[in-house]
């Protein structure tokens, strides 16, 4: 007889935890129930900005999703330099110019999702990039909110 306490899988080694404070960072809830919510970060000297955003609807195809890692896991990720602060990371960015932040996004911790859409197969691009917030940190189950990245220029050249 066998007794699991816990089980998980082993995170890809191409994921981004961002950790942010939802008291001091620049996150915007859209509803009630904190399932919609968005980060904003833009470099205007460098013409770019990039937004995080999680939209969890109930039976769309293309929904971002929710996982729960266990606490253990969370020390692990900051270990192999996985997780970290948002504040600090979008600080690194600002060095970059509007194709190199693409570039790095997409060489780093970008996939391609494949998917059925009435019978149709379709395919589109995804990130690794997850938000935790810091008061969920000290939970046996960590929430981990899976965002979509949209990078654009802030004006037209």
């Amino acid at each position: 007889m066998f007794l699991v306490k816990c089980a998980f899988s082993q995170s890809i080694s191409n994921s981004l935890f961002l950790v942010v404070d939802k008291k001091t960072d620049s996150i915007r809830i859209d509803s009630k129930d904190s399932i919609n919510f968005k980060y904003f970060h833009s470099n205007k000297t460098k013409n770019w900005g990039i937004s995080l955003s999680h939209i969890y609807v109930p039976g769309a195809d293309q929904n971002n999703y929710r996982y729960l890692l266990p606490k253990e896991m969370i020390s692990e990720l900051e270990r192999k330099g996985n997780l970290e602060d948002i504040k600090p990371f979008m600080i690194k960015l600002n060095n970059y110019n509007n194709k190199e932040v693409s570039q790095f996004f997409s060489k780093h911790y970008s996939y391609y999702y494949e998917y059925l859409q009435k019978s149709r197969k379709k395919t589109y691009k995804r990130y690794n990039i997850f938000i935790i917030f810091k008061s969920d940190l000290d939970k046996t189950f960590v929430p981990c909110y899976e965002m979509t990245l949209l990078k654009s220029r802030i004006t037209e050249i």
